[in-house]
């Protein structure tokens, strides 16, 4: 199995933003996609099934099987997280497991502390080494078959995943307002240093570098479905000044603000029924 593509989509609620992602759209014979949502109010598309969205939701989608998002509170924007899977031939055993096991019918509802658990993945799926591309394979894989089984030690507890889960969902809500360190640690009642700590045993980073890269992450999203000026979605994400922002996006993307804009409006603007998801990484 491959891991075509792993996103964190954060407060889906521009007009553009929400036509691209709510478009109806399938995918080709050996490929499923997997969402998992954070939050947000609307509905999930799967085939003819419409389900409520709730947090923790997470439904599986197979190759050919047209679904879509549909908001349907702006003031409650959708978060989610979503897994493009590549399943080879050589992946008979799991194939077979999709295959006649697999209900894309239903939403399975695993509960709201995977969150760190799909970021890790996407973290690992979208590294440069190999070896961490293959780790996230293997826990995917892990996962799945426990999801099919219906183990109910999917639902994990251990307290340094609390502690990251927390810390997490602080950041993801916390994306448009000034945060520092020493107040994160204080919401999660653990010292700088330990939190420092964890996230670098967890995400290979700092709080601080992963709430940066949230802001860019937020910042692609902004700049090719809405009208804001560069100097507006600086303010906005709490850069000190455009010229700030302008350098740390081109850091993580490659591209100046401006570029980034041209470049990936007109491709937000197509949306074949068959494609692979289309977002930018911003490692």
């Amino acid at each position: 199995m491959t891991i075509k593509d792993a996103v964190f989509v954060y407060h889906l609620r521009e007009p553009e933003e929400m036509q691209w992602h709510s478009r109806f759209h399938y995918h080709g014979s050996d490929e499923y996609e997997v969402h998992y949502f954070l939050g947000g109010q609307g509905r999930f598309l799967n085939g003819k099934q419409r389900f409520i969205l709730e947090p923790g939701s997470l439904f599986i989608s197979p190759p050919g099987v047209r679904h879509r998002i549909e908001a349907s509170d702006m003031e409650d924007p959708i978060s989610y997280y979503a897994l493009l899977l590549q399943v080879d031939d050589e992946d008979g055993e799991l194939r077979s497991l999709l295959e006649q096991e697999l209900n894309w019918q239903r939403c399975y509802r695993i509960g709201n502390t995977y969150r760190f658990f799909f970021e890790e993945l996407r973290e690992k799926a979208l590294s440069a080494a190999a070896y961490m591309q293959m780790s996230a394979v293997h826990q995917l894989v892990s996962f799945i078959y426990l999801l099919m089984g219906g183990d109910s030690s999917l639902r994990q507890g251990n307290t340094e995943n609390i502690h990251i889960e927390k810390a997490l969902m602080h950041m993801q809500n916390s994306v448009f307002k000034r945060t520092s360190l020493k107040s994160l640690a204080g919401r999660l009642r653990i010292s700088e240093e330990h939190l420092i700590r964890l996230f670098r045993h967890k995400l290979k980073t700092t709080p601080m570098k992963y709430l940066t890269k949230l802001r860019i992450e937020a910042a692609t999203s902004m700049l090719i479905s809405s009208d804001m000026y560069i100097y507006q979605i600086a303010e906005r994400l709490q850069f000190n000044s455009e010229f700030h922002f302008s350098r740390v996006f081109k850091k993580y993307t490659g591209r100046s603000p401006k570029n980034y804009r041209n470049l990936y409006r007109q491709l937000i603007g197509q949306s074949p029924e068959h494609e692979s998801i289309l977002y930018i990484n911003t490692q």
